[in-house]
């Protein structure tokens, strides 16, 4: 549920977005955004301040920035294709 609610994240802030699982590490989330540097930067302190992202107490222990960029494409699930997925009605988003 993490990834829809970091695309749904984004979205709110008019960002294009990526996030993918981890193939190895079940509790790690490959994430991408692009856009308005402001917006992005918001969203990443929100992510850092460790505070539950939606109802299920989905939160970020640990967040790292990396030099690379994972096009938006490679990513499972992006802000182009979120809705195309049957997620779970019963969860609200508080990022």
């Amino acid at each position: 549920m993490f990834r829809q609610t970091f695309i749904r994240g984004a979205q709110q802030r008019e960002l294009a977005g990526g996030a993918s699982n981890d193939a190895k590490d079940p509790n790690r989330v490959h994430c991408s955004l692009a856009g308005n540097a402001a917006a992005i930067d918001e969203m990443i302190e929100k992510l850092q301040a460790g505070k539950p992202v939606n109802s299920w107490q989905a939160r970020v222990e640990a967040l790292h920035v990396y030099g690379h960029y994972i096009e938006l494409s490679e990513h499972q699930v992006t802000t182009d294709n979120v809705n195309r997925f049957r997620w779970s009605p019963d969860v609200e988003f508080y990022l």
